[in-house]
């Protein structure tokens, strides 16, 4: 079962995943922290998301991807 990390954690996780990898999807995200045994504290969506808002990362609709694709 997978650990659900809090905010901060998850925030430290995403950027770092990010930055190293360079853009990915929202379910390439999840597939990553599944193997990790990590989980965000909301739908990773919705993390996302909140994330983008805050100016941490950026995101946006990809018609090639067919859905989101986030960056930093």
């Amino acid at each position: 079962m997978p650990r659900i990390l809090s905010e901060s954690e998850a925030e430290r996780f995403i950027i770092q995943l990010l930055s190293a990898r360079g853009p990915m999807t929202t379910g390439e995200i999840e597939a990553i922290a599944r193997k990790e045994g990590k989980r965000c504290p909301d739908e990773t969506v919705l993390f996302l998301s909140k994330l983008r808002s805050k100016g941490k990362i950026k995101g946006e609709l990809s018609q090639e991807k067919r859905g989101w694709l986030w960056w930093v």
